[in-house]
C-alpha cells in the first residue's frame, strides 16, 4: 500500500517529469511550439526528452536537468517512504514479528540547520548579483546544511532513549563536522576580511585588522569564560558574526580594491630616474 507521505513525492515527481517533458520539446530550437508538435522534427523533439537525450535533443540543458533531477529524487523519496511506511511504529513491529511497539522518541530539540541553509540560499542569491565566488560558497553551505539536517533527524529517531541518540549521532559525525567546519569557516572569514582590507589604504587596513581580531577575541573570552551562558544567545551571536562577515565580504567585494597609496609605492619600486628596471625606459618617457 502507498502511504500518505510517498503519495506526496510521487505526485511531485510525476508532474516535475511531465514539466520536463514538456519543457524539453518546447525549447528543442524548432520555432515554437506549433512547429515543434508540426514539423518534420517532431518525433525527434519528443523522443529526445522522454529518452533523456538518448533519441534526440531536450532544449536547454540546465532546466530539462533540473526538472528531471527533482522528478528522480522525488521518485527516490517516494520508495524510500513507502518502504519504512512512512516510520509508523506499528508497521515496524509487524514487520519485526513483534507485539510490542517499539519505543519511538519525538524530536524535542531546536534545529539550526534550516537557519543555515536559509543563510546558504541568500549567500547564493547574492553571489549571482555579485561574485560567483559567493554563489559557490552559498552551495556548499547548502549541502553541508541538508546532510547535517537528515543526520540530526535519523539520529534522533535511532533508539528511544534521546541521550543515546545524541551520542551516536556525535560519536559518527564529531571526528568528520570538527576538522571540517573550522577550515571552512576560516576560509571563509579570511576571504571575506580580504576584501575588506583591500578596500582601504595600508594603514587603514591594519587599524581595520587590529579592531576585528579584538573584537572576535572579546567575544571568544565572554563565551569561553561563562559556561553557563544560555545555548540561544550563544548561536545567535553566532548568526550576528555570520551575518557581519557576509556583510563585510559583500562590502569590499561591491567596491573593489583600493588603487591608492598601494599603485603608486608599486610603480615608484618598478621605476626611478626615467628607467625602468625589466629593461628600458619608463612610460612616458622618450630617449
Amino acid at each position: 500500500m502507498i502511504t500518505r507521505a510517498s503519495k506526496l513525492f510521487f505526485g511531485l515527481g510525476a508532474a516535475a517529469w511531465l514539466i520536463g517533458v514538456l519543457y524539453g520539446v518546447i525549447t528543442n530550437g524548432l520555432g515554437g511550439v506549433v512547429n515543434v508538435i508540426s514539423g518534420p522534427g517532431a518525433v525527434d523533439a519528443l523522443l529526445g526528452p522522454l529518452t533523456f537525450g538518448y533519441k534526440g535533443g531536450v532544449g536547454d540543458h540546465l532546466g530539462y536537468s533540473l526538472l528531471m533531477g527533482f522528478a528522480v529524487c522525488s521518485l527516490g523519496m517516494g520508495a524510500a517512504s513507502s518502504a519504512f511506511r512512512d516510520g509508523n511504529p506499528e508497521a515496524l513491529a509487524e514487520l519485526a514479528h513483534s507485539d510490542a511497539v517499539p519505543p519511538v522518541s519525538e524530536p524535542n530539540d531546536l534545529s539550526q540547520w534550516p537557519i543555515v541553509a536559509a543563510f546558504g540560499a541568500m549567500l547564493m542569491t547574492l553571489g549571482l548579483a555579485t561574485e560567483p565566488i559567493l554563489f559557490q560558497i552559498g552551495c556548499v553551505v547548502v549541502v553541508i546544511a541538508a546532510f547535517e539536517w537528515m543526520i540530526k533527524d535519523w539520529s534522533e529517531r535511532a533508539t528511544g532513549d534521546a541521550e543515546v541518540n545524541r551520542t551516536i549521532r556525535n560519536r559518527m559525525m564529531y571526528p568528520v563536522e570538527l576538522p571540517v567546519a573550522g577550515l571552512i569557516l576560516v576560509g571563509i572569514v579570511v576571504y571575506c576580511f580580504s576584501r575588506l582590507l583591500l578596500t582601504v589604504s595600508k594603514s587603514g587596513a591594519v587599524v581595520a585588522a587590529s579592531v576585528v581580531g579584538v573584537l572576535i577575541f572579546a567575544v571568544a573570552v565572554f563565551i569561553g569564560t561563562r559556561p553557563q551562558i544560555r545555548r540561544g544567545l550563544v548561536v545567535a551571536a553566532v548568526l550576528i558574526g555570520a551575518v557581519v562577515v557576509l556583510a563585510v565580504g559583500i562590502f569590499g567585494a561591491v567596491r573593489g580594491e583600493h588603487e591608492g597609496e598601494h599603485t603608486e609605492e608599486h610603480g615608484s619600486a618598478l621605476t626611478s630616474g626615467g628607467v625602468d628596471y625589466f629593461g628600458g625606459l619608463a612610460v612616458g618617457e622618450t630617449e
